[in-house]
């Protein structure tokens, strides 16, 4: 073989891979996620201010989901409407979350700061109130954030969907990977929360009983507003008509903080 039929196929080699070196790079473009409310690329995990929704890639089995979407609406036990209630005070201010169970910084958030917006929710001090999106699963493909959403509901038809919530955060794969997507994997999880796992439970999770509600909640969240201002991604965290803020520089603030600015607005809200 001469040098020249050599290097034509070193050549060729060499294009080839910076074509798809060129072509892992545009994916990575194409799934890269817009963070909070910004117009600034910066870097999400760093920043930790939310996921824009977008509409990157279908969804492979949206066929079926489908099938059982259109079924007629059902709530879950408890629930008004869209929104999951938690807490021990009917009557105390709400803290409004929107969240994604495939958003990163939905995780980070949770991870963060769950467990004072958990002992605030126990005390009677403030009431939380869930709004389940599933807009990633349009991001990124496959069926994650509505199955899980799916099975959150069907936790709350248990009195778990808190506990089991907190599961899900806790067990959150990479948000590239569809885990969620898989029924068994949200059963797995499901063995983790006390009392949940029942005969009625599994049923509902294996056959998408609230795939009508989930495809409602997306709905609702696509119109949802804080004030004037529209929710554009998750997570999104709100009291009073006011965005809560919940990164301090580039990580996910302290605790304390995050806790005074609750205590700072209930100072402020009518008696």
């Amino acid at each position: 073989m001469s040098k020249k039929n050599d290097d034509g196929k070193r050549t060729a080699r060499e294009r080839m891979q910076a074509e798809r070196a060129r072509q892992q790079q545009a994916d990575k473009r194409k799934r890269a996620l817009i963070i909070g409310g910004s117009v600034v690329a910066v870097l999400a995990v760093a920043a930790g201010i939310g996921i824009i929704v977008g509409n990157n890639k279908s969804d492979k089995n949206e066929s079926n989901w489908a099938s059982v979407a259109d079924q007629p609406l059902k709530q879950p036990a408890g629930v008004t409407g869209t929104v999951v209630p938690y807490g021990s005070n009917p009557n105390a201010p709400v803290l409004t979350i929107y969240e994604d169970f495939r958003c990163p910084i939905c995780e980070q958030v949770e991870t963060k700061l769950g467990a004072t917006i958990q002992q605030l929710a126990d005390a009677g001090t403030i009431r939380l109130e869930f709004h389940i999106a599933s807009f990633l699963d349009r991001n990124l493909g496959g069926n994650g954030s509505k199955y899980a959403a799916n099975a959150a509901a069907c936790a709350q038809d248990a009195g778990k969907f808190k506990a089991y919530h907190d599961v899900l955060y806790a067990n959150q794969p990479d948000e590239s990977s569809d885990k969620f997507g898989k029924n068994s994997y949200l059963l797995d999880l499901a063995s983790k929360v006390d009392g949940l796992r029942s005969p009625a439970f599994d049923q509902c999770v294996n056959d998408l009983a609230y795939a009508p509600w989930v495809k409602q909640s997306q709905e609702d969240f696509n119109n949802a507003k804080v004030g004037t201002e529209q929710v554009t991604g998750t997570p999104t965290l709100a009291m009073n008509n006011q965005k809560l803020k919940y990164t301090e520089g580039n990580a996910i603030m302290s605790p304390e903080a995050f806790k005074a600015q609750i205590e700072q607005i209930i100072a402020t809200m009518p008696k």
